[in-house]
């Protein structure tokens, strides 16, 4: 087998089905909820109370995080 056949094999195998985009999004954002939950709560431990603001940046950036970074990892999980 040539190079380019095997590497046209290989990246044929990175193919999502809709099941799996949507196990990494689901994935993705469970844990960026996760995690704007727990730092709204070290944030209302330790300042006494919770700031809108703050808790709204945490979102964004916790969401953005798991939808790109453990999204892919529950993607290919079970190949």
């Amino acid at each position: 087998m040539n190079a380019i056949a095997l590497t046209t094999f290989e990246w044929s195998k990175l193919k999502l089905t809709r099941q799996e985009c949507l196990r990494g999004l689901i994935a993705g954002t469970a844990w960026g909820l996760a995690l704007t939950a727990g730092l709204a709560a070290m944030t209302a431990w330790s300042c006494g109370g919770i700031c809108l603001p703050e808790v709204a940046v945490n979102a964004g950036l916790s969401l953005a995080a798991g939808i790109l970074g453990i999204g892919p990892v529950a993607a290919y999980g079970r190949r």
